[in-house]
């Protein structure tokens, strides 16, 4: 039952990232800029595509370790380490074939389009950093064949994408509990909010009691 409150945002939204749009083939390398609830629902979707490398990146140390339980091959702390630099020496210095961009700033989208490799690497950002802002792109980096696009919901279709999602889980390809990290009662809801915006929690969970 609890499972059921991911399907309304978030999840749809990751998983149709890689589902609907990116459609990725075995093997593809793969990187996501952003472990909330969009970064990391995409994120586990590529088990079923079995992608490698996937490569997590979030300034959270324990959401990186959550990714790594998700399928998470390598995880990146920028805190710690420079991306870009990282990503190239994960990827013998070509990148990756796809990047998702779920953390919301504006240099954030520019170093997921700039990690891309050239001659087909795609970019896709789910987030919207604050109105007015603007991202820069290397016109060159664009004219060597990579791509960048925005998602507005991963592309779902609800009717169909939901059941394909709750199949994956139901089939035990995709480790949703995971997800849920914490519940509250509704007098704590103003807790939970704090919690999420503070990324202490994934998904928190209210508890209406009558």
């Amino acid at each position: 039952k609890d499972i059921a409150v991911l399907f309304g945002c978030a999840l749809p939204t990751g998983a149709g990232i890689v589902l609907n749009e990116i459609k990725p083939k075995k093997g593809s390398s793969i990187l996501f800029f952003g472990l909330g609830g969009i970064g990391l629902s995409a994120l586990m979707v590529c088990r079923v595509f079995e992608c490698n490398p996937v490569i997590a990146i979030d300034i959270n140390q324990e959401k990186l370790q959550l990714a790594k339980k998700l399928g998470a091959t390598h995880i990146i702390n920028p805190l710690d380490e420079e991306p870009v630099q990282e990503v190239l020496n994960i990827t013998e210095g070509l990148g990756v074939d796809f990047s998702v961009e779920a953390a919301g700033r504006v240099e954030t989208i520019e170093m997921a389009f700039k990690i891309v490799k050239r001659n087909g690497g795609r970019c896709i950002f789910a987030s919207h950093p604050e109105e007015g802002a603007k991202i820069c792109l290397d016109p060159f980096e664009l004219i060597s064949g990579k791509t960048i696009k925005g998602s507005w919901g991963g592309g779902t279709d609800p009717d169909n994408d939901i059941p394909r999602i709750a199949e994956l889980y139901l089939n035990n390809h995709l480790q949703l509990e995971l997800l849920l990290t914490k519940r509250y009662t509704l007098e704590q809801i103003n807790e939970a909010l704090e919690d999420l915006e503070t990324c202490k929690v994934i998904r928190p969970i209210i508890t209406i009691r009558n």
